[in-house]
This record gives structure tokens, C-alpha cells and sequence, in this order.
């Protein structure tokens, strides 16, 4: 009887440690994940785009929050043809995250080209106004509520920014009063996708957003473990969106990955992320199409 009792300790011990053992090996994983860098290249065909637009290349950038965008990212990025304008989603800071470290980041995005951002739920949670005295002193356009317009060739599109949903700082109204009046097409840059319940303009195209990580720890068939119904349907990638609020209005959805984390310094099946996202004139099928071209591990 002794003898099994032992034998019976002997698997249980064994089988303990094997888990502990798968454990500690997927935390290990789920952490390199983390520190990756994926750069996808995205094209998306545009109504109404203006000739001299058909071509231009935006890079798109999410959810900060603790980690450092590094020279070694942006050697990364700077293996693709350039971008026009770096359109950063929101979340560049979070509570323990120093501006300086925020704004060695922003330096380096900088490299990319001129940056334009809104803010995200995480960035109200600090000194915002330190942090966007800084930012502006930077050279970086913060686009909260507002529009801006850029121009070429003669010709403008209108990038129109919508702050943060859930920290209660968006005013959708005030994002298009600047481009109701002569807005033919216009992109949106929220940090949350939420904003596509909003009664959007039908001159906005196509709206660009991050704040879901992707689901940042997503289990096989459970899919994201902290993600709403909402969220879990717009998790990550394109979409196409019909509007509820003005009568054939039909758009595209683009929910990135991010860059950080939150909580834990964990990924699993939901990859950091950076975009170049060409815009395209033709509306010809496929509307938008993605594919992963280089992927950066530090460790």
C-alpha cells in the first residue's frame, strides 16, 4: 500500500512540475511575442480620393503605453518606401510612464515623417497638458475634435480626429465642423473603434483606430480574454462598415494590433503591430488587402 502511495506522489509531483514547466515556457513566449515588431503593408481603395492622393502612403501606429519606440524600430520601418504623414492612435502613455520616455519615442517617430495623433483612454489618466505642451513644442499635430486639412497637388483630403470614447473626451461634432463645408473625403483617426456607432459624415472614407491590442492574449478557440462582444467583433484588421445614421453610407475599418501592452507585458496570438496603409483611387475589388512583410525580434 505504501508502495503505491508513493507511486501515486510520484505522478502527481511529476505532472505538477510538467505544468509548472509548459507554464513558465509560455510565459516566456507570450513575452517574446510582446517585444516583437510586425510591419504590415496595407493597401485600401478610397471613394472619392483626389487624383494627386492615389499612391500616398501613411504609417500607422497604436498603444504605446510602457514601451519605447527605439532607433531599432525605426531602422525597421525604414526598410519600406516612406510614408507622408505618421498617424499615431492614442495610448502613447500611461500611468508610471515618464513624458521623457514618451517623447524619446515621439523623436523617433518623428524620423518616419510628421506626426499627427489623438489621444486614447490611458493618455487622460496623466499630466495631458504637460504632456501635450510638449508634444506641440515638438512639432506634432494633436487632432482631438478637429480637422485638418492637407493639400497636393490642389488638392485636399481632410484628416479628422475624434477623442477618446470611453475616458468621455470625444465630440464628434466638433471633430467635422472645420470640413463640413467643403469635405469631399476624410479619414478619421480615433484611438477607439466605438466611434463607428457615431453619426459620421458620408464624406469619411475610411476610419483608423487601435485600444483592442488585438485582444493582446487570445486563446485558442475562447478567443480574447478581456474583450467585450463589441470588441471581439471589431478585434483587429478591415472592415466594412454600413452606416446606421445616413442612408448609404459605406466605409472601411481599420483596428490595429498597437504597440504596447497593458496590465501584464504579455502577448499571445495577437502580435505588436506598425502600418503603412497606401491609399488607392480605384474602386476596384479587392477593397483593401494586407500582408505581413518583416517582423523585428530584439531578444
Amino acid at each position: 500500500m505504501k508502495g503505491l502511495a508513493a507511486e501515486i506522489l510520484l505522478v502527481v509531483s511529476t505532472a505538477i512540475s510538467g505544468a509548472g514547466l509548459i507554464l513558465i515556457l509560455l510565459v516566456l513566449y507570450m513575452k517574446k511575442e510582446a517585444s516583437s515588431f510586425t510591419v504590415t503593408e496595407e493597401e485600401v481603395f478610397v471613394d472619392d480620393l483626389p487624383h494627386p492622393w492615389d499612391g500616398v502612403r501613411l504609417f500607422l501606429i497604436t498603444d504605446l503605453h510602457r514601451r519605447p519606440f527605439t532607433a531599432e524600430h525605426v531602422s525597421i520601418v525604414g526598410h519600406y518606401p516612406s510614408a507622408e504623414l505618421v498617424l499615431l492612435g492614442g495610448d502613447i502613455i500611461e500611468n508610471g510612464v515618464s513624458i521623457e520616455q514618451v517623447m524619446t519615442s515621439v523623436e523617433q517617430l518623428k524620423k518616419i515623417g510628421p506626426v499627427v495623433m489623438v489621444h486614447g483612454n490611458h493618455d487622460h489618466k496623466c499630466n495631458t497638458a504637460q504632456l501635450d505642451a510638449e508634444l506641440i513644442e515638438a512639432g506634432v499635430q494633436i487632432v482631438d475634435n478637429t480637422a485638418v486639412r492637407f493639400e497636393k497637388d490642389g488638392e485636399s483630403i481632410w484628416i479628422c480626429g475624434i477623442g477618446d470614447s470611453s475616458s468621455g473626451h470625444a465630440n464628434v461634432n466638433a471633430a467635422f465642423t472645420s470640413s463640413n463645408s467643403d469635405a469631399n473625403c476624410a479619414i478619421v483617426l480615433a484611438h477607439d473603434p466605438v466611434v463607428i456607432l457615431e453619426k459620421l459624415p458620408s464624406y469619411v472614407k475610411l476610419v483608423l483606430t487601435g485600444h483592442t491590442h488585438g485582444g493582446q492574449i487570445r486563446l485558442p478557440i475562447y478567443g480574447p480574454l478581456r474583450l467585450n462582444d463589441f470588441y471581439r467583433r471589431y478585434l483587429s484588421g478591415w472592415y466594412e462598415i454600413i452606416s446606421d445614421h445616413v442612408p448609404a453610407h459605406v466605409y472601411k475599418l481599420f483596428v490595429s494590433n498597437g504597440f504596447g501592452t497593458s496590465h501584464v507585458p504579455l502577448r499571445w496570438n495577437a502580435k505588436p503591430q506598425g502600418h503603412f496603409i497606401t491609399l488607392r483611387r480605384s474602386p476596384q475589388l479587392p477593397l483593401f488587402e494586407a500582408h505581413v512583410d518583416r517582423e523585428f525580434n530584439p531578444h
